[in-house]
């Protein structure tokens, strides 16, 4: 239910007891905010699919599902992992804190509550969220602006080409430019919401990953690399397109990047009883720390640096369809695999 009636910011409290809810109530009526109450998890996903919540103050010890794979869910879901979570608990342990944090908590503030403090952290992430909110408006506009002059510039391109043939200043200039295109896609589909994006198909991953190999031909010309490509019949695969895409591009994009110059990168589809699997191999640079390449935020210093961004989506959209990735590099020799499921849960 809405406790109070106003069109303004929009925060959801969650506790199991009533009292707690009232004191926090209480001591959040000077923000003037919109306030939504749940008491158990049913009831959070229930409340989060009818309102777009600024903030959710969260309790960690509840009948059903604790806060902890609640703020999970949320943050594993692309519609809804920027809104902050503070939790809100009895547990005032440090090892309840660091496990907050490690489930995507925002902060952590502990009962019995201070006004002052509450107050103070809240309109915090309130202000930090509106001026994340702004900045991303900004570049979703900006990114809109820049699509008609990178489309413009990869038709000419392929014009030029049809007209006057290659060589290798305008292999140069297609390969800059389709690098630029592949990080355009990966910044609008961070930047853009799960209902923009293309609905589920039967998609077939050998075709399409073909495909992709052939539009990364510049790519691996420019490094003189071969892509030996080796799929199956039969491997339909339940995603977006778009999800697709920015696996299969970010995974091909990085093992062209980083591989030695001249050298073999091989990719396979293969099949099991439950799975669809995708796997890439190429020889270049070792990464140090294969296990937590898709982790937010981690990038390897490699000499020639990547944004980091394109991992963060495909680990995103790995969670959204429960793909399994593997990441091994030794040797030199790194290999991507992704365990694709065959029914969507």
């Amino acid at each position: 239910m809405v406790l109070i009636e106003n069109d303004t910011t929009k925060v959801l409290i969650v506790d199991d007891k009533t009292e707690n809810l009232a004191i926090l109530v209480d001591m959040l009526k000077p923000l003037e905010l919109e306030l939504f109450v749940a008491i158990s998890a049913k009831e959070v996903y229930e409340r989060i699919k009818s309102h777009s919540f600024n903030l959710i103050l969260l309790d960690i010890i509840m009948p059903d599902i604790d806060g902890y794979e609640v703020c999970k869910t949320l943050k594993n879901n692309p519609k809804y992992k920027d809104i902050p979570i503070i939790f809100i608990s009895a547990l005032c342990g440090a090892e309840d804190k660091i496990k907050g944090f490690s489930y995507g908590a925002d902060d952590y503030i502990t009962k019995p509550f201070i006004q002052k403090e509450l107050v103070a952290r809240i309109k915090l992430h309130l202000q930090r969220g509106m001026i994340f909110k702004s900045l991303k408006q900004l570049l979703r506009k900006s990114y809109h602006e820049l699509y008609n002059p990178l489309a413009i510039i990869n038709t000419s391109l392929e014009m030029q080409n049809i007209k006057y043939g290659s060589n290798k200043y305008i292999d140069s200039i297609i390969t800059a430019s389709r690098t630029l295109q592949v990080v355009y896609d990966d910044l609008y589909y961070s930047l853009s919401s799960r209902q923009e994006h293309s609905s589920v198909l039967s998609i077939d991953l050998s075709l399409f990953i073909q495909n992709r190999v052939d539009y990364f031909y510049y790519f691996k010309k420019s490094k003189d690399i071969t892509i030996d490509f080796k799929g199956i019949d039969n491997s339909k695969v339940q995603m977006r397109e778009t999800d697709l895409q920015r696996i299969v591009d970010n995974t091909l994009s990085n093992a062209i990047k980083y591989a030695k110059i001249g050298s073999t990168i091989y990719i396979e589809v293969t099949n099991t009883d439950d799975y669809i699997i995708f796997k890439s191999q190429n020889r270049g640079s070792t990464i140090k720390n294969p296990q937590r390449i898709f982790n937010k935020g981690y990038r390897e210093d490699f000499e020639q640096i990547g944004m980091g961004i394109g991992l963060e989506i495909v680990a995103s959209i790995c969670n959204t369809y429960e793909i399994k990735p593997e990441v091994i590099s030794k040797d030199e020799h790194t290999s991507f695999k992704y365990e694709i499921p065959k029914i969507i849960k």
